[in-house]
């Protein structure tokens, strides 16, 4: 694809179904998305030693592009790995090849030294998750809570490619019979979901856990989510949390980059409502999405 080809509309038939832009010597280009693109000997592929941000297209532009950068930062400075210069070319480049509205952007930076954009479709199912919540079950990561955040090489909060866990997670609520997990330490506090934090609703008032203490990734829509009870004159608190506290919450929510606020409606054995902070706050975020920086 040429970038001539990127100045003239096209029809939604003759738009890519995924997109790939990498950052070459010369600054960023699209490339073959079905064309190998990372080494064989890669310590990303061979080991996980990558790090990668994963955010939401909306409007056509990249929801809250800026913190993930920093978060990418971060975490690539937790691994020591040093970022190239460039990304923001990068997601300009991908996202008018795109040329959609709305889809998924991953950001990846490997240590063999890859750095790349690819963008792909929505899944359809992330809407269905915010309108009719999803069901999660509890499951133990086999950590104490306090252990990650003394333990740097155990990398808590480290947004890395090294998912297996995290992927296994999900693939045993799902075997019996959930949407989602939630991940608890071995001394039973509430840490994070295998791909979104997770808050509680006491009383009217927001509960999610302090990432630094905890050891878990700090959440961009967390962070936004604070923001807007800020603004809704919603009463929240940072602070560690119990599963039991969990388990007798008046609403339980998960949030993530791409699938935004999903109300959790079952947890474990209990049926829970949407109730009105989870959904306020969700259909507030979905309006600040739009309008995103």
């Amino acid at each position: 694809m040429s970038e001539s080809d990127l100045d003239v509309p096209r029809s939604s038939s003759t738009l890519p179904a995924t997109v790939l832009a990498a950052l070459g010597p010369d600054g960023p280009v699209l490339a073959d998305p079905d064309a190998p693109l990372l080494r064989a000997d890669d310590p990303g592929v061979l080991r996980g030693e990558s790090v990668f941000e994963s955010l939401r297209l909306a409007a056509g532009r990249p929801a809250f592009l800026h913190r993930h950068l920093r978060r990418l930062e971060v975490s690539a400075e937790r691994l020591g790995l040093e970022l190239p210069g460039g990304w923001e070319a990068l997601v300009e480049l991908a996202v008018g090849a795109w040329a959609r509205p709305a889809g998924v952007l991953r950001l990846v930076c490997s240590r063999g030294g890859t750095a790349y954009a690819l963008v792909t479709a929505i899944p359809p199912e992330n809407a269905q998750a915010r309108a009719l919540g999803i069901r999660v079950v509890t499951l133990d990561l086999g950590v104490p809570a306090g252990l990650r955040a003394h333990a740097p090489w155990l990398l808590g909060g480290v947004k890395s490619t090294s998912y297996a866990v995290n992927m296994a997670a999900q693939r045993e609520a799902r075997r019996i019979g959930a949407d989602d997990a939630v991940l608890l330490s071995s001394d039973g506090e509430v840490l994070e979901a295998p791909t979104a934090t997770v808050a509680w609703v006491v009383a009217g008032r927001l509960v999610t856990p302090p990432p630094q203490a905890v050891g878990i990734l700090a959440g961009i829509t967390m962070e936004v989510v604070l923001e807007l009870c800020d603004e809704r004159g919603i009463g929240y608190e940072v602070r560690r949390g119990t599963v039991a506290e969990l388990r007798a919450a008046d609403e339980v929510l998960l949030a993530g980059s791409i699938r935004g606020i999903a109300p959790v409606v079952a947890l474990d054995e209990r049926t829970l409502a949407i109730g009105p902070v989870t959904a306020g706050l969700r259909d507030s975020f979905e309006q600040r999405v739009l309008r995103a920086e």
